[in-house]
Formats: C-alpha cells, structure tokens, sequence
C-alpha cells in the first residue's frame, strides 16, 4: 500500500472525461493552440496550463517539464480520467530517427526527478498495452522507440549522451517516463506518440522545430486524434 500524501490534489469541478490528451507544448506559429480553440467546448485556465474540454475527451496543454505534467495530471485523476495519451515533441538520440519522424515509445527511461517519488528505485516504464494498441492503430506502420525523460534539456552533453545510448534510448523529451510512472502508480494508463523535432545524436544540435515538415506531422497524427469525437486514437 502506498504511503499517503499530506498534501492532496482536489478534483476538478465538472471534470467528467475518462481520457485526456497530455499535448506539453505548441509549434511556433500555435497550429495546436489554434485547433483547440476553435474546437473546444470550454477551456479553463489551470494557473500554469489550459484544460480543453473537447468532445469525449480532455485536453491537458502546455504543461511543460515533468514537475508540471505530474501536477496538472494528478487533479485530473483524482478528477476520474483512466486514460492519459501523451502527443509530444523530443529529441533524437540515434540516427534511426530524424527529423519528422513519429515514434510510438514502447518503453521510457527516468532522467528527471519527479518519477523518483512515486517509484524510488525504478528508472524504466512501459506505456499500458491496451493503449499503446489505441496508438498503432493510429499510426500503423510506425517504429516503436525509447525515451529518455529529462529535466534539464540545457544539460545534455557529451557523456549524457552516451549514457543514455548505453541505457537503450533512442530519443529525449522531458515529461514522458513521468506520465508512464504516474499512471502506474495509480492504476491508470498511459500511452504516448512523439514527433522527432531535434537531433543530438551527432554531439550538436539541429532543430527542426519551426520546419513545415513538422506541421505536416502534427496535422497527419496529432490532430486526428484530438478530433476522434469518440475520445479514442482509432
């Protein structure tokens, strides 16, 4: 049994959806921002995040960093989701993906220091193969990838590089091994879908952030899920 928290999250009022779409941030240009805004059916301001009300679904945006998807997620499940799919942009960490690519994580690696406290000696977790399965649905044909999660971004040197090569990863975000670590603290499932907006893998950056390649992705794969009015990735 999990030792209890002194300090609690409190539901959200009116939250009814099983199913929230975890989206950290936005291309330059807002192409997410701008599909939510037009489609949502209320939107309500979490103080450092947006809660979308879409249909069937929630949508949890702009939670950057694994501190913060951790805090806006924990109200919303003790608010009733059961389902959190994250859509997210990362890094590579390999030549087997560049930029462009969308990778469905098949396992991620804890690097920052939020997962530590829901699982003290656990550094690897795996999406929720029921929902993992919604995914490749989605996006059939898709390569499977590892993430690294970290918290410093600004610190991904040389020899950071290599240990997370000798670790198994693939590519690099900030908040998905602490979703996958959330959600199975609370019994819940967790699934995610990257698109591959920087390289690394070479020991210096590229970015490919601000590409129409990228926005090209989002509307192929990220915005057909937000629009299953099911709430399911079908």
């Amino acid at each position: 049994m999990h030792n209890s928290s002194i300090v609690t999250p409190k539901s959200i009022r009116g939250f009814k959806d099983k199913r929230v779409i975890y989206l950290p941030c936005d291309l330059p240009g807002g192409i997410l921002s701008r599909a939510l805004k037009k489609k949502a059916g209320a939107e309500r301001d979490l103080g450092f995040c947006s809660l979308y009300k879409l249909d069937g679904k929630s949508v949890l945006f702009g939670a950057l960093g694994a501190a913060a998807a951790v805090l806006g997620l924990e109200a919303i499940i003790t608010s009733g989701a059961e389902d959190v799919v994250v859509l997210g942009f990362c890094g590579s960490l390999s030549r087997r993906f560049r930029i462009g690519d969308v990778v469905r994580i098949s396992r991620a690696i804890a690097d920052e220091g939020t997962s530590r406290h829901y699982f003290p000696r656990r550094r690897s977790f795996l999406p929720s193969p029921a929902l993992a399965s919604e995914l490749e649905a989605a996006a059939a044909g898709l390569p499977r990838g590892v993430i690294i999660s970290t918290d410093a971004p600004y610190r991904e040197t040389r020899s950071w590089l290599k240990r997370s090569r000798q670790q198994g990863a693939d590519l690099v975000d900030m908040e998905t091994s602490a979703v996958f670590a959330l959600a199975s603290f609370h019994g819940i499932r967790a699934a995610a879908l990257q698109i591959v907006s920087d390289e690394v893998f070479s020991g210096r950056q590229t970015t490919g952030f601000s590409s129409s390649l990228l926005k090209e992705r989002v509307r192929d794969f990220f915005l057909p899920i937000l629009e299953d009015k099911t709430g399911k990735a079908e």
